[in-house]
C-alpha cells in the first residue's frame, strides 16, 4: 500500500473513532414543546403558518387536530432535523420535529389557537396558545390601487392592536404590493417615521405572493416592532417604499419603429421598455397609548410589559460558606426584554449577590419574542438548606394586571467552611519567645551547586548611544531617499505616455467599432452593442473616465446633444441591457433604416460635441 494510501486510511480511522465518541458521549436533549406562528398579524386571504416543534425526542405522537371558528387550519406534514452540541461540558444530541400547518383566515378578528397537547417518548406534552389577529386589508382605502390597472402598487401598514400601554411592544408590518405581471426591484429600506415611541431595526423584508380582489401581487414585508414612550395617541408613518418598475411604453401612431414597437397592454413584455422610480405610499395609522396603573404595582417592577415565563437553576448544589452558587435566571416570552431588568431574590437575608450578566437569544426577526438569561453568582452567607428564590414581576396587557411569578425552590446543601473556623489562641510560651528580640542567624556559605549572582565586571561596558546620533544611520536613510526619489521620477516621466497610449487605443477602438456600425448587414442586437460602444468610447475621450463606467447618463451629461437626441441615446442603451441583461429577444432581424439612419446621425453629433469628426 502506498504512503498517500496509508495516510488517507489513517485520518478516516481517526474521523471514525472521533464520530463514535460523539455519539457515546452524546446524550438525550431535554424534552420540550414550543408552538408559533411566522407572523402574528395578517389579513383575510393572506395565509400565515403554524409549527408544533417537539425537540429532544426520539419518538413522538401523532400531530393533533386544530379547529378554530374563523380559521382554516390544514395539517402540511412533519419536518425533522437533528444536531448534536456542546453544553456544559458534555455532548448534548437533540432531534426535533416540527408538525407545520397552513392557516387560513376566513373573517376578521383576534383569534387563539389553544394549547395543544402531543405525545413524546411516551409521556405527555402542552404548548403555549398563540393569537393571530386578522384585520381589515387598507389597500383599496390608501391607495385605490385594486381598482386602477395602471396602479403598479400601493403599500399598508398592519398592526395587531390600535390600544396599548405605555411599554408594551407592538409589533408592525408595512407591506409592499405589487402586480405580479411587471418586472420590478426594490430600491432602498424604508423609512418608519414618528413621534413618540422607540422602534427595532428594520431587517432584510421577505417576499411572498398574495392575490388581492383577484388579481396576483408581489409582497415585501418589513418587519419591526415599536414600544410606546409616552402616554396618548401616537402615530406611525406615513411611509414611502420606492422601486424600480420596467414599465412598457405605448404605441404611437403611424409606421411601426425598431424604438416603437410597443402595443396598448400596460402589462406586457415589450423589447424595449422604461425603467421608472415608482413610490408606494402606506399611510398613517394611530395608536392610543394607556399609562401602566399604579395600582397593585409591585415593588420589584422593573417595566417589563408582555407575557413571560420565569425560571432559575443553580449549580452545584453542594457548597461550603462563602463559596458562590452560579444562578441561570431564564425569562422568556414576546413583549418588552429591553427593559426587563434581574428578578430579585426573594429573601435576600443570608446571601449575598453580585451584578448579574445577561444574554437575549431573539424568536424572531425584530426581537419581539425570545429568551432572556442572567447568570448571577450568589454566596451563602449562613447554613442554608434551599436555593435562593427569585422573583419577577410584569404586567400582562391581556389581563390588564401585573403578575409575580417565584422561582421553584431546589435543595442545596451548605457546609460550615474551615476558613470561617476561630484561629488557634497563642500559649504564653509562644507569646513569650515572640516578644523576644530575634537574632538573625548566620549566612551559610553557598554550596558549589548554588546559583550564583549575575556578574558585570567580565565584559566591557557598553555603549547605549542613540541610534540617529551614528553616521551609518543617516547614511542609510539618505540611500533609501535617493532611490525613491529615482522611483518617482521614472513613474512622473511615464506618466503623460501612458495616457496618450490609453488615448490612442481608445481612438483606434471606436474608429473599428464605427465602421462596423455604418455596415448595412448588422442585426439589431449588433447594431444597438456597437452603436453603445462608439457612445460610451467618445465619452471616455473626453471625460478621462473608464469606457466600461460609462452609462446613457454620462453621455448626456458630457455631450451637448438635444433633448429628443438624449432621449434616443436612453432608449438605446435601455434596448442594449434588455438584449444583454434581461433575457430580451435575439433581435436577429435587421435594423429599420430609419432606426440606423437616426442613430448614427446622433452619434456623429457626439463626435463633433467631443471635437471628433
Amino acid at each position: 500500500m502506498t504512503t498517500p494510501a496509508i495516510f488517507h486510511l489513517r485520518r478516516l480511522s481517526l474521523m471514525l473513532a472521533m464520530l463514535l465518541l460523539t455519539a457515546g458521549l452524546a446524550r438525550a436533549a431535554e424534552i420540550t414543546a414550543r408552538a408559533s406562528l411566522s407572523r402574528g398579524i395578517t389579513v383575510i386571504g393572506d395565509a400565515v403558518q403554524y409549527q408544533i416543534k417537539i425537540s429532544g425526542a426520539r419518538r413522538v405522537g401523532n400531530p393533533p387536530e386544530i379547529t378554530v371558528d374563523g380559521l382554516e387550519v390544514r395539517y402540511s406534514g412533519p419536518s425533522e432535523s437533528s444536531v448534536v452540541r456542546f453544553q456544559n461540558g458534555s455532548f448534548v444530541a437533540e432531534r426535533s420535529v416540527t408538525f407545520i400547518y397552513q392557516v387560513m383566515p376566513e373573517k376578521n378578528g383576534t383569534f387563539t389557537i389553544p394549547a395543544m397537547t402531543v405525545e413524546a417518548e411516551g409521556k405527555t406534552f402542552r404548548t403555549e396558545s398563540v393569537a393571530l389577529t386578522v384585520q381589515p386589508s387598507t389597500a383599496s382605502g390608501a391607495s385605490g390601487a385594486t381598482d386602477d390597472p395602471k396602479v403598479l402598487g400601493f403599500a399598508e401598514f398592519l398592526v395587531p392592536k390600535k390600544t396599548a400601554y405605555l411599554g408594551e411592544t407592538i409589533p408592525v408590518e408595512l407591506k409592499l404590493y405589487v402586480d405580479s405581471r411587471i418586472r420590478w426591484q426594490p430600491v432602498a429600506m424604508p423609512e418608519i417615521t414618528g413621534e413618540g415611541f422607540t422602534k427595532q431595526k428594520l431587517p432584510e423584508p421577505q417576499r411572498d405572493q398574495v392575490q388581492k380582489n383577484g388579481r396576483d401581487y408581489d409582497v415585501l414585508t418589513f418587519k419591526t416592532a415599536i414600544t410606546p414612550s409616552r402616554a396618548g395617541k401616537i402615530t406611525i408613518g406615513p411611509s414611502v417604499i420606492p422601486y424600480n418598475a420596467r414599465v412598457p411604453r405605448a404605441r404611437k401612431s403611424g409606421p411601426r419603429s425598431l424604438f416603437d414597437m410597443f402595443d396598448d397592454d400596460v402589462f406586457g413584455d415589450p423589447f424595449f421598455s422604461a425603467v421608472q422610480q415608482m413610490k408606494a405610499r402606506a399611510e398613517q395609522i394611530e395608536i392610543a397609548v394607556k399609562p401602566l396603573p399604579a395600582a397593585g404595582r409591585p415593588a420589584n417592577f422593573s417595566g417589563a410589559v408582555g407575557a413571560f415565563q420565569f425560571s432559575a437553576e443553580g449549580t452545584p448544589k453542594n457548597v461550603k460558606i462563602g463559596d458562590p452558587v452560579a444562578m441561570k435566571l431564564k425569562v422568556s416570552g414576546r413583549g418588552t426584554f429591553d427593559r426587563l431588568a434581574a428578578p430579585a431574590l426573594k429573601d435576600p437575608s443570608g446571601w449575598r449577590t453580585y451584578p448579574p450578566s445577561n444574554n437575549f437569544k431573539a424568536d424572531d426577526e425584530v426581537g419581539y419574542a425570545g429568551t432572556k438569561t442572567f447568570d448571577m453568582a450568589v454566596v451563602p452567607e449562613t447554613h442554608q438548606t434551599e436555593m435562593p428564590v427569585f422573583q419577577f414581576s410584569y404586567f400582562d396587557p391581556l389581563s390588564e394586571k401585573y403578575v409575580t411569578v417565584n422561582s421553584e425552590p431546589a435543595a442545596l446543601t451548605v457546609e460550615r467552611s474551615t476558613a470561617s473556623e476561630p484561629a488557634p489562641t497563642a500559649t504564653p510560651a509562644l507569646v513569650a519567645s515572640s516578644a523576644a528580640p530575634a537574632t538573625p542567624p548566620p549566612s551559610a556559605a553557598p554550596r558549589p551547586d548554588d546559583i550564583l549572582g549575575l556578574r558585570y565586571d567580565l565584559d566591557p561596558p557598553q555603549s547605549f548611544a542613540p541610534l540617529y546620533s551614528r553616521r551609518e544611520f543617516w547614511y542609510a536613510q539618505g540611500g533609501v531617499a535617493l532611490v525613491w526619489l529615482l522611483v518617482l521620477g521614472f513613474r512622473a516621466r511615464r506618466a503623460p505616455d501612458a495616457a496618450l497610449q490609453a488615448a490612442a487605443e481608445l481612438r483606434r477602438e471606436k474608429t473599428a467599432v464605427l465602421a462596423r456600425v455604418r455596415g448595412a448587414n448588422l442585426g439589431q442586437t449588433e447594431f444597438m452593442e456597437g452603436a453603445t460602444r462608439v457612445a460610451q468610447l467618445e465619452t471616455a475621450l473626453l471625460t478621462g473616465r473608464s469606457a466600461e463606467s460609462i452609462d446613457a447618463a454620462a453621455v448626456a451629461a458630457a455631450s451637448g446633444l438635444s433633448e429628443e437626441d438624449r432621449a434616443l441615446v436612453e432608449v438605446l442603451f435601455s434596448a442594449r441591457a434588455e438584449v444583454l441583461y434581461a433575457g430580451g429577444s435575439s433581435g436577429g432581424e435587421k435594423i429599420v433604416a430609419v432606426d440606423r439612419a437616426r442613430v448614427l446621425a446622433v452619434l456623429e453629433k457626439l463626435g463633433k460635441g467631443h471635437g471628433r469628426v
